[in-house]
């Protein structure tokens, strides 16, 4: 992960509540939420700069970034 803020987050070099996880997905509270929850989920491993930039090759990793975001809103 390279030195973005969400690098940093991942390296817990800025601090974060962290709700949710595992080896390649975290998820953590927005510290300027727009909604009265607001939840981001990243992968931990490979930068994806924007939605633009997923290629087929991301499928399985969007369905673990979805698929973590889903369990934490159930809980």
């Amino acid at each position: 992960m390279n030195d973005t803020l969400f690098g940093k987050i991942i390296r817990r070099e800025i601090p974060a509540t962290i709700v949710y996880e595992d080896d390649e997905v975290l998820g953590f509270k927005d510290i300027a939420p727009q909604a009265p929850v607001h939840v981001l989920f990243i992968p931990k491993n490979e930068l994806i700069p924007t939605m633009d930039d997923l290629q087929p090759g991301h499928a399985a990793l969007v369905g673990r970034l979805v698929l973590a975001a889903a369990s934490y809103a159930r809980q």
